[in-house]
């Protein structure tokens, strides 16, 4: 099983001055994405206290050419998830939405190439992963007070968004093999998404949306999977006690092939951890990783 890759580390003068890491996410061509805050005092879903607006956020984006920073004017949303969209733009969304007397409050910005805010949006509340594919389609999956809450975006478990926050798809009748209680992670291939999510105490699964919109769901090889990767007929999967489980698609099951515990310095993120074509990114301390499927 390969090793996996050290991508980014937090620059010392940047923990020096007391810059953290809060958000973070994968884009398309797997760039990495992380929004720098200041303080330390760790709260809320995103592990640190926001006020309203986030003075001096930063969003860093390394690619292999190296690292580009942009300064975030007016963040004024949980930064709970992230997303790049076409046009050099940001997606960043809380998990939560609030309802108000006159509906629901925007939970999601869109900023510009330029870190100013473009637009507002209205998506779900309790967003569990949320990814956003080449097109720039979001696509989320919800948890079960989401689901079986008053907003009615979540209510279908699985959501596919267009930039504007307009679904565009959702599961048809009997589509899945249950229905969603939990959304886990979420992942890319080409231009697919996968969407990894559980009906129950039993078995989780991972549903893969094409283009068209045409889904198919198998069950999961990982009961809880943090994050996950699919290149092929290849999967690799990352479980909350450190794990890295390698997986075969043989027919219409999952097999595992292959199993390892991390030793890396520093603790794993058990928020989240992103697949992009084959490619899975985590976070270990104030370090980034990728292992291939």
């Amino acid at each position: 099983m390969n090793e996996p890759v050290e991508v980014w580390r937090l620059p010392e003068h940047d923990a020096g001055a007391g810059r953290r890491a809060c958000g973070w996410t994968v884009g398309p061509d797997g760039e990495l994405v992380v929004l720098l805050v200041p303080g330390e005092k760790p709260s809320g879903a995103c592990g640190r206290t926001c006020p309203d607006p986030l003075p001096d956020a930063e969003l860093v984006t390394v690619t292999p050419e190296g690292e580009r920073r942009t300064a975030l004017r007016g963040l004024a949303v949980d930064p709970d998830h992230l997303a790049p969209l076409p046009g050099g733009r940001l997606l960043v969304a809380s998990y939560r939405a609030d309802e108000e007397p006159g509906g629901w409050a925007p939970n999601a910005v869109v900023f510009g190439p330029d870190g100013e805010p473009e637009h507002e949006l209205v998506l779900g509340d309790d967003i569990r992963t949320l990814v956003a594919d080449r097109d720039g389609r979001i696509w989320m999956a919800f948890g079960d007070e989401g689901i079986y809450g008053d907003h009615p975006m979540a209510h279908p478990g699985l959501v596919g968004a267009d930039p504007a926050g307009r679904m565009v798809w959702r599961p048809g009748p009997d589509e899945l093999p249950g229905y969603p209680l939990e959304g886990l992670a979420g992942a890319t291939e080409g231009r697919a998404v996968w969407l990894a999510w559980y009906p129950g105490s039993t078995a989780s699964y991972l549903t893969r949306i094409d283009p068209a919109g045409r889904s198919v769901s198998r069950r999961s090889p990982v009961r809880l999977p943090l994050g996950f990767a699919v290149g092929g007929r290849q999967g690799i999967f990352l479980t909350h006690a450190g794990e890295l489980v390698r997986c075969l698609l043989v027919g219409k099951e999952w097999k595992e092939t292959g199993r390892r515990r991390l030793r890396l310095p520093g603790e794993l993120d058990r928020e989240r951890a992103y697949g992009r074509d084959g490619v899975l990114r985590f976070r270990s301390g104030d370090a980034w990783y990728r292992v291939a499927a």
